[in-house]
């Protein structure tokens, strides 16, 4: 794998703020509301996104055992940021995530891990859908930050292989909201895994490449 691309922040940044300003427009037209796209959610999602570029810089294998920590470190980032005093209050969350994302029974690092490896012959838009999909269906991979940590994993995995990443602006916004909200409300078991699901990964896959912007990328 060549690691040869990185992201540009300043094209990433331009684009939330888009989204930020045009966001109840966009709210409008999902099939669930969302949120409010706040300042803090934009600041700490341009950390995780920066904190890629490191993991790029490194050449980190991000779905291997090694590498597994790091998505964790990207839930506590969207969520928490980088300032260690707000880490320290939020201790007790910190905690409890760490236990979920190792040890939950029907979702867990390891089981995503282990798709991504069964599945590392698939596309990069495969793979990156499909981690999405199994992260963000229930039970989810993490108590809160689903959809932006994953947003942030998918654009790893593209970048890693100079596909453009995943970045959420006004073009695509309504197109990646609501197979998310289906896929969140989507709950794993046989008869989803058989059809359901895949028949989400597999859609999403392709929304995934038509989205891609080059201008987010630095070769």
């Amino acid at each position: 794998m060549a690691y040869e691309c990185r992201l540009r922040i300043k094209k990433v940044e331009r684009s939330l703020l888009n989204v930020q300003k045009d966001f109840d427009s966009i709210n409008r037209k999902l099939n669930v509301r969302r949120d409010p796209f706040n300042d803090i959610i934009i600041n700490n999602m341009l950390l995780g996104y920066r904190y890629l570029n490191t993991l790029l810089d490194k050449k980190v294998k991000l779905l291997s055992q090694g590498g597994l920590h790091h998505i964790l470190e990207l839930n506590h980032l969207v969520l928490c940021g980088d300032d260690p005093q707000v880490r320290k209050e939020h201790i007790k969350h910190i905690t409890a995530t760490t236990d979920r994302f190792y040890e939950q029974d029907e979702c867990n690092i390891g089981h995503l891990k282990n798709w991504y490896n069964e599945n590392k012959k698939k596309s990069a838009w495969k793979r990156a859908a499909g981690v999405y999909i199994l992260h963000l269906s229930q039970p989810q991979l993490f108590f809160e930050g689903n959809h932006r940590t994953g947003a942030l994993i998918m654009s790893y995995i593209l970048a890693s292989e100079c596909k453009p990443p995943f970045v959420l602006n006004i073009a695509n916004a309504e197109a990646y909201f609501n197979p998310s909200t289906l896929a969140k409300l989507t709950r794993k078991n046989v008869v989803t895994n058989l059809w359901t699901l895949p028949k989400i990964k597999k859609n999403f896959a392709t929304f995934l490449r038509n989205q891609g912007r080059e201008d987010y990328l630095k070769r």
